[in-house]
């Protein structure tokens, strides 16, 4: 499908600017951190974990995951473990089948009944648009967490305590969430770099109550893009 191989492209793309940074990076950074193998590291955030690389399941293996959730993936996220695969992506990248069974004792039951509905995510994204307007105006964009949380798999880490968890049942299915030990909400799009440069030069891109994966992966690339490229020519 067009969107995949569009996807992929893109992620090439990002890679090749890592690897040869175009002169207004050099010039911004001119000394780039190195990892613990003495590499440069990358600059789009969690890439020196995930390192562009997406490796396609097999329908086989898809059908086996799902076997082991005892629930069908969403449609997009399926086809996209098919098409482009595990690794890269928003954070530290999209787990692995068993990467995401190993984080099950931290969610719940993936068949079991996701407890949140689409009146409750409208409620949570107006409190989080109250919050960015005023930050002292409310308890906060998010909702408390109960431990499980089920109807829901881990698909990636933000690092610390944080996942990222997408929903595979209910009226819900196929929308990202943002998971901490201790709250839940609707995802936000993903930041493409911590470095406070780079960062400042990105407008920031609104998701929506309900983010479905390829709005919250695209609005990643989006933004590596933006922090990366920037219409700069070399």
């Amino acid at each position: 499908m067009p969107v995949f191989d569009d996807l992929t492209a893109r992620l090439r793309r990002l890679r090749a600017i890592e690897n040869d940074p175009p002169r207004r990076l050099r010039r911004a950074l001119p000394q780039r951190q190195t990892d613990i193998d003495g590499r440069e590291r990358f600059l789009v955030f969690g890439a020196d974990v995930h390192r562009y690389r997406n490796t396609p399941l097999t329908r086989d293996a898809v059908a086996a995951f799902e076997g082991a959730l005892g629930v069908s993936l969403p449609p997009a996220y399926r086809e996209f473990l098919l098409r482009v695969g595990p690794g890269a992506g928003p954070y530290y990248g999209i787990f692995t089948p068993q990467e995401s069974l190993d984080e099950f004792e931290l969610v719940g039951d993936p068949a079991g009944e996701f407890r949140f509905t689409r009146a409750d995510v409208e409620r949570l994204y107006g409190r989080r648009r109250a919050w960015l307007r005023d930050p002292d105006s409310t308890g906060g964009p998010a909702a408390d967490s109960l431990v499980p949380e089920d109807g829901c798999i881990p698909i990636g880490t933000q690092g610390c305590e944080g996942l990222v968890v997408l929903v595979v049942t209910g009226d819900l299915a196929g929308t990202i969430w943002d998971w901490g030990s201790t709250s839940i909400r609707p995802a936000t799009a993903a930041p493409a770099t911590l470095i406070k440069d780079l960062y400042a030069q990105v407008e920031p891109i609104f998701l929506g109550p309900t983010p479905d994966f390829l709005a919250w992966y695209d609005a990643w690339l989006v933004n590596a893009w933006s922090q990366l490229a920037g219409g700069d020519a070399r």
